[in-house]
């Protein structure tokens, strides 16, 4: 199975996350089987530049690596919190697990901008729009 595209509102923010569906495929199928799944954005301060929405996907790791191995612009979810998490910048050299999911491949700079603002004012809502193209 190849990669699959996903678009993702935060706000009037739309990204597109490609999804590694053959390294993570029950998470990815998760996402890409739930279209319309919203979450409020909070971001993790502690973590670096990185935020995260809670969605209600149970499941374990897969594709696992250390948090503090994931790049900027890496997709991954936190199955112990059920968090898809964005990263948008520099991350810290975080030990615990986490599974990388797939990757941001359009709208980078505006997620770095909704990263900011959530830093500063957490709860801007995402919306999880569905499989594109």
């Amino acid at each position: 199975m190849a990669n699959k595209k996903v678009e993702i509102m935060i706000d009037d923010v739309r990204l597109v996350a490609e999804l590694y569906v053959d390294d993570a495929p029950i998470i990815c199928n998760m996402i890409l089987n739930n279209p319309g799944q919203r979450a409020i954005i909070q971001h993790a301060k502690l973590n670096g530049q990185l935020f995260f929405g809670t969605l209600p996907y149970a499941c374990g790791f897969e594709n696992q690596c250390r948090g503090g191995d994931l790049k900027t612009f890496d997709l991954a979810y936190y199955p112990p919190r059920n968090q898809l998490c964005f990263l948008y910048g520099v991350g810290t050299d975080e030990p615990l697990p986490i599974s990388r999911i797939g990757r941001i491949v359009e709208g980078m700079e505006a997620m770095q901008v909704v990263g900011i603002k959530n830093w500063l004012k957490q709860g801007s809502m995402m919306t999880i729009t569905g499989e594109v193209e």
